[in-house]
């Protein structure tokens, strides 16, 4: 039986080896995922090369590569115009008015798409609207999507509505060729309450920022009723995040300096004919030219004179070349 120690010793040194093996191999393997310090050429090199991707394509093509992908995906880019506005209600008119009197309008403007000169099948799906409007009792905020011409269309219509005061209404918000829709399905109008908070707004206030977390406000209202299948937002844990009518009437205030739209400016600034004054006008006057006639038509080149000068206009001999 001596014999069979050195068999034993010699199988315990291959495992000694396979477990060192595999330990060398762990290390290695834990020594190649620890990150390497880029060096300063390698990370030029990484900007330069991102810089130069960047300054391969122009925007446009950016834009049609990406139109190019989606179609090929089967989606076909939206290309519409998302609004938000606000206005207060005039007196005696209720949020069940506001609602019923904005969904005449989109009602009205829908059976006028056929006939109108975006009826073309591939807009047609893009002239449908869809969004949110909150109507509280005393006034109300929207957010909208449709093709620009039925938003502008729209917004005319709704400076017209009997239960809207024309005056106190503003545009927040308009961005145009929107890629896609975030609000899907049929517009609605909803009616909402939320406690008063005295809502102010700042002369120092960024404009910007408080029509953002408005328009983020309505946006999450909507999503919260979509993902609950709940068209009330005051049934489905969306009530907290209604902005007041504080805020919203303090935006729609005509009264403050913000440089957000009414209505009417709004419209006259999209529909009337564009106009430029260059500011050199005002500093350089247009030149005006006048034909000069006389004796210079009637001298060459080298001041040779065809016909004798007029009297006090003759040619010296120091001017001569």
């Amino acid at each position: 039986m001596a014999p069979a120690a050195p068999v034993e010793e010699a199988k315990a040194s291959k495992k000694d080896t396979k477990k060192n093996t595999k330990k060398d191999s762990k290390e290695d393997a834990a020594e190649d995922d620890e990150p390497k310090e880029q060096t300063l050429e390698e990370a030029e090199a990484e900007s330069k090369l991102a810089v130069e991707e960047m300054l391969g394509l122009s925007a446009y093509e950016v834009l049609q590569l990406e139109r190019e992908r989606d179609e090929k995906a089967g989606n076909r880019r939206a290309s519409v115009s998302r609004c938000m506005y606000v206005g207060k209600l005039v007196e005696g008119a209720t949020e069940e008015d506001a609602i019923q009197q904005t969904k005449a309008v989109w009602d009205e403007l829908e059976a006028a798409v056929e006939d109108g000169p975006y009826n073309h099948p591939s807009s047609l799906p893009n002239m449908a609207v869809s969004g949110l409007m909150l109507a509280h009792s005393n006034c109300i905020v929207g957010v909208f999507e449709t093709k620009c011409a039925n938003a502008l269309d729209f917004l005319a219509k709704l400076e017209t509505l009997a239960c809207l005061d024309a005056k106190e209404c503003r545009v927040l918000m308009c961005t145009e060729d929107c890629p896609k829709r975030l609000f899907v399905g049929a517009w609605r109008g909803v009616a909402v309450s939320a406690k008063a908070d005295g809502f102010a707004l700042e002369e120092d206030a960024d404009e910007v920022d408080v029509a953002w977390d408005l328009y983020q406000n309505v946006l999450k209202i909507y999503q919260i009723c979509e993902r609950r299948n709940e068209r009330d937002p005051m049934a489905c844990g969306a009530a907290d995040v209604v902005p007041s009518a504080d805020r919203i009437r303090a935006c729609a205030d005509s009264a403050h300096d913000k440089p957000w739209f009414s209505l009417r400016e709004f419209l006259e600034f999209f529909t009337d004919p564009v106009h430029i004054e260059l500011e050199s006008d005002k500093v350089w006057p247009t030149q005006r030219f006048e034909e000069v006639t006389g004796y210079l038509d009637d001298v060459d080149p080298d001041l040779n004179s065809k016909e004798p000068l007029p009297a006090g206009n003759e040619v010296e001999a120091e001017d001569m070349p």
